[in-house]
């Protein structure tokens, strides 16, 4: 769910200095030599958008054009252009890797096309990947590269292409290609994707076919649908959608119903997303001069304009003749982003999403806001770019300041006082030479009696970093539970006709097996393995886990198996994934035939614990043990941080 930022800033762009001439990555050739594919090139009938292939003889060594430093090592199979298999880097080398699949006989080609591919993150944001390697160099994820180091020798990367080869592709912030060509100092035949032309207006067919595409992909694919609405609300939603569609509809207003369709009244899960941009933030948005919101069952004013600040805090009893309880329910059917019955979430999303109010239109237009007292606001709404100052600004709240911390770290270590120590972490995607910091540093405070761990504004990340992180902490293997993965087919699956990332005929689970007396197809999940101690890092002393409604995904498996083996205490809020399950680990992202609105869903129901008990209630992210209710000042206040201090109290008081 995005939400709209009241914090205007001005943002500029450094140019990098790593814009230098990259080194060919063949060693003893000269730059541009043999290159047997580049942009807009076709292989076969397939258009290549950003790849450079390079011919070189088999064993030939292969460079780092560049510093960087390792994001990922893999060992890959590309089975088209734009669909690969990746199977990890399990052996410590490409080599070594390979060796682990040669015996494996679902492969998806013979093992000659199937080498390795070493992602690294340069300096300036942008990612360089060089594939179709071999070799025996123990890399690990977080090593520094610098410019021609070895990284391996020419293999094969693509099947179509018969004499040995690498490919370099470089993508930038946003995940797409970018020129590949340019850098080495090559005349370049790289093009940008032209971006897809929007109808202004759809025509009472094209709505129609793509709501029912929409609602008919989200029933196929999503495989934990029954566990979130009833088929009664089903067909409400739908029965009361068409009737907005028997008209021609703007492409704004269709927009609003696909963003409805991911809300509590159809689908409503923390790994399903329209990936679309909301047409309704343009640059000349409107917004009004009191933003309100709902908190404990009230509407509020949370900010203010400058000259209205007298009215933070006011209690709201209406807005254009509407009370303020058919308002707070307007703002919980449409809140979205959340798994099953989460009401953290919810609660977070009502008391910011001012916007819902009036239905997203952002459009300039007069409020008129009747307080509680019986006074009346005529808020006649002004273009963003002329709003001078908001009051409190979200920017200088306290809770802002830590997710700006959580942004240029992904962990920190610090002490509280002698006998309690902080470990933060901001997401679970920490490589490997990260993942050694943390050992070492927990090693050092092995000592120190009490450990907060703090997973809020977490969004998740690698099932293998909880894993490991939760081996640091445990005395005996985990409990096991009754853990599986569930999908809705093991065939074809006919919505990936608008599928840009699986092809149409493409069967992702055909090793999914049917389970009499259920439904869909199940596989034994690896998500939910027993963890054993870690013989070499562990830490034995008291553990409290910070936790909220932005802990999601791997950031709520995390505290929820040190919990349910009683390694650790939660203190705070729900968290915003959901504690038996999560539907997640592969992905459809798919696009509507006529609005072109793109959306991803999860496509595999991953079950971790399916015990119901009082401590961990049915539909429900992790509970807190100790729990710290929402407040409009940990939002807004300059200072403070009421989850902190009632950790720091509780240990305190022993």
């Amino acid at each position: 769910m995005k939400f709209i930022s009241i914090l205007l800033s001005l943002a500029s762009l450094s140019v990098s200095a790593q814009n230098s001439k990259w080194l060919w990555p063949i060693e003893g050739a000269k730059t541009g030599e043999n290159i047997v594919c580049q942009p807009q090139d076709r292989i076969d009938k397939e258009l290549n958008i950003g790849n450079l292939f390079i011919a070189a003889p088999e064993g030939t060594t292969v460079v780092a054009p560049v510093d960087g430093t390792i994001g990922a090592l893999y060992v890959v199979a590309n089975t088209s252009l734009k669909q690969s298999v990746t199977y990890g880097n399990d052996g410590g080398t490409f080599d070594k890797s390979r060796e682990k699949l040669a015996n494996d006989k679902k492969l998806p080609m013979g093992l000659k096309y199937i080498n390795g591919s070493v992602m690294l993150r340069l300096a300036d944001g942008r990612k360089l990947y060089i594939s179709g390697l071999r070799g025996n160099i123990p890399f690990k994820t977080g090593q520094r590269i610098t410019k021609g180091q070895k990284l391996g020798t020419v293999a094969y990367d693509y099947r179509k292409i018969g004499e040995p080869h690498i490919s370099i592709s470089v993508s930038g912030k946003d995940g797409k290609h970018v020129d590949p060509m340019t850098p080495f100092g090559l005349k370049t035949t790289f093009k940008k994707i032209a971006p897809l032309v929007i109808p202004k207006t759809l025509t009472v067919k094209q709505a129609n076919d793509d709501f029912d595409f929409l609602v008919s992909s989200i029933k196929e694919c999503y495989p934990s649908f029954d566990d979130i609405i009833s088929e009664e609300k089903c067909q409400q939603f739908v029965s009361s959608t068409k009737e907005k569609l028997k008209a021609p509809i703007s492409y704004n207003k269709f927009y609003q119903i696909v963003r409805n369709t991911f809300s509590q009244q159809f689908l409503h899960d923390s790994h399903a997303w329209i990936d679309t941009d909301d047409p309704s933030i343009t640059a000349n948005y409107c917004v009004p001069h009191l933003f309100i919101g709902s908190l404990n069952g009230k509407l509020i004013v949370t900010q203010a304009q400058m000259g209205y600040e007298k009215y933070i805090g006011k209690e709201v009893a209406a807005i254009d003749g509407e009370d303020a309880q058919t308002l707070i329910e307007r703002l919980r059917n449409v809140a979205s982003s959340m798994d099953g019955d989460n009401q953290s979430f919810v609660n977070q999303f009502m008391l910011r999403a001012w916007n819902y109010l009036v239905g997203n239109n952002l459009t300039r237009h007069l409020s008129v806001i009747k307080m509680a007292d019986g006074s009346v606001v005529r808020d006649q709404w002004i273009s963003a770019n002329q709003v001078k100052s908001i009051k409190p600004s979200a920017g200088k709240s306290a809770r802002y300041q830590r997710i700006s911390a959580n942004q240029e770290a992904q962990y920190r270590f610090t002490m509280k006082s002698d006998n309690i120590a902080l470990l933060t972490i901001s997401d679970f995607t920490l490589d490997e030479v990260q993942m050694e910091a943390i050992a070492d540093s927990l090693m050092r405070h092995k000592n120190v009696p009490n450990l907060i761990i703090d997973v809020r504004n977490n969004p998740g990340g690698h099932i293998d970093v909880c894993n490991r992180l939760v081996s640091w902490f445990i005395d005996k293997p985990t409990k096991e539970t009754n853990h599986y993965d569930k999908v809705n087919s093991n065939g074809v699956y006919q919505s990936f006709v608008h599928c840009m990332n699986i092809p149409a005929d493409d069967k992702p689970f055909e090793d999914y097996v049917a389970r009499e007396g259920q439904t869909g197809f199940y596989n034994p999940s690896s998500i939910a393995d027993v963890i054993y101690p870690d013989s070499a890092v562990h830490y034995g002393g008291r553990v409290i886990i910070l936790t909220d409604e932005t802990s999601k995904s791997a950031a709520s498996d995390f505290p929820a198996i040190l919990v349910r083996n009683g390694r650790a205490i939660t203190v705070g809020r729900e968290t915003g994934t959901g504690y038996h399950y999560m539907t997640a680990v592969k992905f459809a992202h798919l696009a509507l035939p006529h609005s072109h609105i793109e959306y991803t869903l999860p496509l595999v129901k991953t079950v971790a614990d399916d015990t119901v008990t009082d401590r961990f209630p049915a539909k429900r992210g992790l509970m807190p043990d100790v729990e710290v209710p929402l407040t409009y000042d940990e939002y807004y206040a300059p200072e403070g941080d009421p989850i902190m201090e009632k950790a720091l109290e509780i240990l305190n008081a022993k």
